[in-house]
């Protein structure tokens, strides 16, 4: 019988242990709450997926509506006063995250200023989500501390336009003469494939066009999730986004 993987997994610098929506396994996804627990955790870079309100706030929320969070409308369809009254913890848990509320990009640059990176996806409509969250780094001066991303080539094309000095990571399901070519003309720090999808020689090929290639979709029960964890390791990736921050664990050296 083989010996079962102990938990956490050390794994040295510069591998980046990204809190996928902060600790999202253990708290309501891009929250507050989910986002001190990723902190409190140790981990030193959080993803979190942002689209504007009716009224041009950049508010961090995954999906274009609030249905799956027990509420009615469309984040791009209400104000910020309207969506900052709506509870998005009970959904999770209504004992012990109930009256958490969303944020905005703003208020997590408040909070946290330069103590983490921030793997900002672009959701929903690209423009003009890409001014306004390249014009909130920049009033912070947080452009060394964010990592931009998107499925959308577009949406990072003009990020690119807006400020040339941000990193971007383009989201995608598996790395190919196409995506390799894309990366190379935007000149993109990540290309960030699906866990499941990855080789070893794609992440070889990939690693002569951009500086980091960073895995996502580390789902399933245990056993398939460590098998995932341990094979983006073993093949040479630079990084994941994973729901429990606290499964891996720096070295100390």
């Amino acid at each position: 019988m083989e010996n079962p993987i102990q938990l956490p997994i050390i794994v040295r610098r510069p591998f980046r242990i990204i809190a996928h929506r902060g600790a999202s396994a253990y708290a309501p996804e891009n929250t507050r709450a989910a986002f001190q627990l990723a902190v409190a955790m140790g981990a030193e870079d959080i993803e979190l997926d942002v689209q504007l309100s009716a009224d041009h706030q950049v508010v961090v929320c995954h999906d274009p509506t609030l249905e799956r969070y027990g509420h009615p409308g469309r984040i791009d369809t209400l104000s910020w006063p309207q969506l900052a009254q709506f509870d998005m913890g009970s959904w999770f848990s209504p004992y012990l995250f109930r009256g958490e509320k969303l944020l905005r990009l703003r208020d997590l640059f408040e909070t946290y200023g330069a103590k983490i990176t921030y793997h900002i996806e672009l959701k929903g409509a690209s423009d003009p989500l890409p001014r306004h969250v390249c014009r909130l780094i920049a009033d912070f001066q947080l452009q060394g501390r964010t990592v931009i991303t998107s499925f959308s080539f577009e949406a990072l094309q003009q990020v690119k336009a807006i400020s040339p000095s941000l990193r971007l990571g383009w989201l995608i399901r598996n790395i190919d003469e196409n995506a390799l070519a894309k990366a190379q003309a935007l000149e993109l720090f990540q290309l960030c494939p699906r866990a499941d999808l990855l080789t070893d020689q794609a992440v070889g090929l990939a690693h002569t066009v951009v500086h980091e290639v960073r895995a996502w979709g580390i789902h399933g029960n245990r056993e398939e999730i460590l098998a995932l964890i341990l094979k983006i390791l073993d093949i040479g990736c630079d990084g994941t986004t994973l729901d429990w921050p606290d499964w891996i664990l720096h070295s100390a050296q």
